[in-house]
């Protein structure tokens, strides 16, 4: 039977009269890669940080491996909460970064990690104030990683990383997981190159959580119909809908279901073309707001 690793039970946390989580309840267990979105404060950050024991809460019960990480300190070496720009004085050295993380962290692999900064060209005889954005994410995250915590949380790790040195991340990421599983939970705005290496997603939005479902589901939970504007207003008609465009060229709708659904084949039916909503577009549509989905007035007179 799997553990839970992380187990949120009615979570809030309020800021003055800004609710940054409101009333948020999960479990997630061990071994899984996951993936932690929404839009710019949504509350991924905070929810982060209070499972890591670095921010209270309002209200609400927070367990790492039955444990309360504020309290118990062999959970706490457990819990490794790392973003691209943490704040460690901008006069150390790379190579005294990495002495630090030694002493905090028991499994801490110090070759690996620098083995992983070598390969980035990163020497460790660097200050920090001399690091590009890029680098500071790439130190951040190999020195996360090679913490080897049962529970790693990433919030936005790849910021300011080129496309070929995300790319070497993504891969190392996810063959030290199959090496060392643990329970990684990722935040990033880059769903779309990282789908791949998740198991999992966890979307949220204005501080609720909208769904926890593994990948595939995700894959098949929303359908988009392309057709003409008539078309689409047609099937359109007292049909639930996700999102709708009707102008004169590229009209479309989104439905719940997969592209195998009875609405999806009826829409094939009346000759519209189906096709599946990837997970980025997902938690694009399912937290759109009225606005966004008015943009046609910016060209109405």
């Amino acid at each position: 039977m799997e553990d839970i690793a992380i187990q949120i039970d009615a979570v809030r946390k309020n800021y003055r009269k800004n609710k940054a989580l409101d009333g948020i309840t999960v479990k997630i267990y061990e071994n899984r890669m996951i993936g932690l979105i929404g839009a710019n404060g949504s509350g991924k950050t905070t929810l982060m940080r209070i499972c890591a024991g670095l921010e209270e809460k309002s209200s609400g019960t927070v367990l790492v491996y039955g444990a309360d990480v504020t309290k118990d300190i062999s959970v706490n070496e457990e819990v490794i909460y790392s973003m691209h720009d943490l704040p460690v004085g901008r006069q150390y050295k790379i190579g005294e970064l990495l002495r630090f993380y030694n002493i905090s962290y028991p499994h801490f692999d110090v070759v690996f990690c620098k083995k992983m900064l070598e390969l980035f060209g990163i020497s460790l005889k660097k200050t920090c104030r001399t690091l590009s954005q890029g680098q500071k994410s790439l130190v951040h995250f190999s020195c996360a990683l090679a913490t080897r915590c049962k529970v790693t949380l990433l919030d936005e790790p790849f910021t300011g990383i080129d496309i070929e040195k995300r790319k070497m991340v993504y891969e190392i990421l996810l063959r030290d997981f199959m090496e060392h599983p643990r329970t990684i939970l990722i935040s990033s705005h880059n769903l779309s190159e990282i789908e791949g290496i998740l198991s999992e997603m966890i979307l949220i939005h204005n501080g609720k959580m909208l769904f926890y479902q593994d990948m595939d589901s995700v894959r098949e939970m929303l359908f988009r119909a392309d057709g003409s504007k008539e078309e689409i207003q047609g099937f359109t008609e007292g049909r639930e809908t996700i999102c709708v465009r009707t102008k004169e060229i590229g009209s479309y709708a989104v439905f719940r279901g997969s592209v195998t659904s009875a609405d999806a084949r009826e829409a094939r039916s009346c000759g519209l073309t189906v096709s599946p909503v990837a997970p980025e577009d997902v938690s694009v549509y399912l937290t759109m707001t009225e606005e966004g989905k008015e943009l046609e007035g910016l060209w109405e007179n």
